[in-house]
């Protein structure tokens, strides 16, 4: 019998104590790779990591085992393989790690690396999981919506949608600027960007259109955005666009560009996390829908 532990994580990565979700598969195949059983966990924390999650996952697995055996972890995640197998050492979760060791040392482990999201149909399911139970962490917590505080007072109002087409490997963005009685209207296909760097290039070109003296709230769908213009930004311009963990600040062009049209304005960045009632959203999510079936 050969047993094979698929594993992922979900947690934001630029950041620590945040929710955060795991999964594993763990598949058992007799020596003609006919399967004999399939167990699936998940589970999750409120404040975590996703490297925490990661392991975690593997640490899950192994534990679901009931004798030693003959073991093959498949994962996407260079953190653990990295240091599962030598190649780096442990600087951070070394409770975790020592929980690896004595789950790991009956087993005869090997690894084997997965790209994220590249059709791996069980690196997949495990990712669905994970984000499954990320993000049933994140509504429990209390709302984070721009409609509890008192609507900053700005000359414009913006608000971000993004939408992504994982077959066509693109992302379109819209962008309602609503200033004073009229809303303006930008938007964009973006083949071969994440939704990530969407949603940046969409807040540039909304801050572009606008006249460099003028206040805006940028409304957004994603944390990343709101996080790294609230949070983040500092301490990278500091570390000279590092991490905390030494590598060079992901689309350090766009965040500088943002940085630049920010700079001597009032500019607040709003993470919205309900956004069905909030009609511009939908607005564009239709347009930007529209945009991806465009032929």
């Amino acid at each position: 019998m050969q047993i094979t532990i698929y594993t992922d994580g979900a947690c934001d990565i630029h950041a620590e104590n945040q929710p955060g979700g795991w999964a594993a598969i763990l598949r058992a195949v007799d020596e003609n790779g006919k399967l004999l059983k399939e167990t699936v966990l998940s589970g999750g924390e409120e404040n975590t990591t996703n490297n925490r999650m990661e392991l975690t996952a593997v640490i899950e697995g192994l534990k679901a085992l009931k004798r030693p055996a003959q073991v093959t972890i498949v994962t996407d995640s260079r953190y653990v393989i990295d240091i599962a197998t030598g190649k780096k050492k442990v600087t951070r979760n070394k409770t975790l790690w020592r929980d690896y060791g004595r789950r790991g040392e009956s087993h005869q482990l090997d690894w084997k690396y997965v790209a994220g999201h590249s059709g791996n149909e069980l690196n997949e399911r495990c990712d669905r999981l994970a984000v499954k139970e990320k993000r049933a962490r994140m509504n429990s917590r209390p709302e984070s919506d721009a409609s509890q505080d008192a609507e900053p007072e700005t000359d414009a109002a913006i608000y971000i949608t993004t939408v992504v087409d994982s077959k066509k490997k693109a992302c379109a963005f819209a962008a309602q600027v609503i200033y004073k009685e009229s809303a303006q209207e930008i938007k964009q296909l973006l083949p071969g960007n994440s939704e990530q760097e969407s949603t940046l290039v969409a807040a540039i070109r909304a801050l572009e259109h606008q006249r460099q003296y003028e206040s805006a709230t940028v409304y957004t769908a994603q944390e990343y955005l709101s996080k790294g213009m609230n949070e983040w930004l500092p301490a990278w311009v500091k570390n000279g666009w590092k991490t905390r963990n030494g590598e060079p600040v992901k689309y350090q062009r766009h965040w500088q560009r943002l940085r630049e049209l920010t700079k001597g304005r009032t500019v607040h960045f709003r993470f919205v996390k309900r956004r069905t009632n909030i009609p511009y959203f939908q607005l564009g999510k239709e347009i930007a829908v529209g945009l991806l079936n465009h032929d």
